[in-house]
């Protein structure tokens, strides 16, 4: 990992919203704003890897617009989810080349719940298929991850947004996206089992969340949106929604980096 990182992404969960997390990244990279390390949970963690492994903003959007959930769902039915994950990392495995945490363009550093303690886990080294996999386990829904004596699932059941933990890592600033903000106080959509279970974590984290990406030194929330991004069209949406965000943020985004750079000259 980065010995001292100055500028940290910090990207959240939210289910099929991550795909606004591509048009943040999108708005950063027309401006060559790349920070030194992000830290992923959930589906953030999934989108970093892509971003880590060299995929550009324009191919993780033509990835998003074209990919269908069976291409990473395979529904199995076991004692402890109805999808086994194992589709999800082999696609991530063959996008990511395989490639370490350590080795990503910026470094990742994913989070993770050991269901059995109660704690959270920090991935900065090893491969980044498995662990993108763990942290997004949804529980009840895919299967858990075990790695040795952990038994891993959704990082999002302890930090929805992972500021903390790219503070914990050193980064001296903190740009945060959190997913799936309320259009204006309208209710979220909700219109299958994954929503249902999305939603129930949003709600249960809600205080904590706020308190917690409030340390954050930028932000971005993009709007909610109809649909659940299967298609082209409703995936586009989600992207545009993350531009939409990190545009209305540009000038403290830009001031952002701009400050750290000031700072180490």
């Amino acid at each position: 990992m980065v010995e001292k990182p100055r500028v940290a992404l910090a990207l959240g969960a939210g289910g099929i919203y991550g795909y606004a997390h591509i048009g943040v990244l999108q708005v950063l990279e027309e401006r060559n704003l790349r920070p030194d390390l992000v830290v992923g949970c959930s589906i953030g963690a999934v989108i970093g890897a892509l971003y880590g492994a060299g995929l550009s903003s324009s191919q993780l959007e033509m990835l998003g617009t074209h990919l269908r959930r069976s291409h990473w769902l395979d529904v199995t039915m076991t004692r402890m989810g109805v999808v086994s994950g194992q589709r999800l990392e082999g696609v991530l495995r063959l996008l990511t080349r395989d490639r370490r945490l350590e080795d990503l363009d910026p470094p990742l550093a994913i989070v993770a719940t050991d269901i059995q303690r109660g704690s959270k886990v920090v991935f900065t080294r090893g491969p980044a298929a498995r662990a993108a996999r763990a942290s997004s386990a949804i529980p009840g829904i895919f299967s858990p991850v075990r790695l040795g004596e952990q038994l891993l699932v959704d990082g999002a059941l302890l930090e929805r947004v992972p500021v903390d933990t790219a503070r914990a890592l050193g980064a001296s600033r903190v740009l945060a996206v959190a997913l799936g903000a309320p259009r204006n106080g309208e209710p979220v959509p909700v219109r299958h089992l994954f929503d249902v279970v999305n939603q129930s974590f949003a709600i249960m984290q809600q205080a904590l969340a706020a308190e917690r990406t409030l340390r954050a030194d930028v932000l971005v929330e993009p709007l909610a949106q109809e649909g659940n991004g299967t298609s082209p069209a409703q995936a586009s949406a989600l992207i545009q929604a993350g531009r939409d965000a990190a545009i209305a943020k540009i000038a403290e985004i830009e001031s952002l980096f701009s400050r750290e750079e000031a700072r180490h000259g």
